[in-house]
């Protein structure tokens, strides 16, 4: 595992665009905090600090991290990892992986942005349950881009599928508007989504007096179950894909 580890730095490290989160992300949270600067409002600070992270994170996820398989078929390696399914799953869990932590170190730098940009006196409160809720909401966003870079080989017209997962996971992941505050329909699958209580979690850790366990356990058993419904579906398609029973689109 540490060579597919190494393997995909070294590949960060020649190809800058995977390195996009730790540039878009200051644009986001220069937006919301020259917002709330203009409207007054401080005390939401902390929740457009967590809401620029969790929209970068996304991005990072969906649109990076999930083209692993995709950039393996245009290098013509796909075909040479589909004679050992199982092992190339592996290796594509940990590059994955590697990709999305890209933007980890985003959080840090967005709340510098707002405390030094802005003045905002924005603090970790709870820094083991902020660091435990950043895991987490890695390992769910990792199963998400798994699940992506299955659909990306064998599904025609799948890259439309992945530029229309922004906003309506933003709506989801309650990001733009409080769970509570979407139409009932909606708050359903907004409650079996992972990025909700992530997002939940994350903004009560970071600023909350009292830590929402709540948020955090559903987010402990969701994130995980993403995670390997991601893995599983992925080493389903490559099976199948090996096996002749899907055709590789280009």
């Amino acid at each position: 595992m540490s060579a597919y580890f190494r393997a995909q730095w070294w590949l960060l490290l020649r190809s800058p665009r995977l390195l996009g989160p730790l540039v878009i992300t200051p644009l986001y949270s220069l937006v919301f905090f020259s917002v709330l600067r203009e409207h007054h409002r401080v005390g939401l600070a902390t929740t457009a600090a967590t809401t620029a992270f969790l929209m970068s994170m996304w991005s990072q996820a969906v649109f990076v991290a999930s083209d692993a398989v995709d950039y393996d078929r245009w290098e013509g390696t796909l075909e040479a990892g589909l004679l050992n399914p199982r092992r190339y799953a592996d290796a594509l869990a940990v590059r994955v992986l590697t990709t999305t932590a890209v933007s980890l170190p985003a959080f840090a730098e967005i709340l510098l942005i707002g405390r030094f940009g802005f003045g905002y006196p924005i603090t970790v409160e709870h820094p083991l349950a902020t660091c435990l809720t950043l895991l987490l909401i890695l390992c769910g966003s990792a199963g998400i881009s798994l699940t992506i870079s299955g659909l990306l080989v064998v599904v025609r017209g799948a890259r439309t599928l992945q530029n229309a997962m922004t906003y309506p996971f933003y709506l989801l992941g309650g990001l733009v508007l409080p769970v509570a505050a979407l139409p009932l329909p909606l708050q359903w699958p907004a409650h079996a989504f992972y990025l909700s209580w992530g997002a939940r979690s994350l903004r009560a850790a970071v600023d909350a007096t009292n830590l929402d366990t709540t948020a955090l356990c559903a987010l402990a058993i969701l994130a995980p179950l993403q995670a390997g419904a991601g893995y599983a579906a992925l080493r389903r398609i490559l099976h199948r894909a090996r096996d002749g029973k899907v055709i590789l689109h280009g």
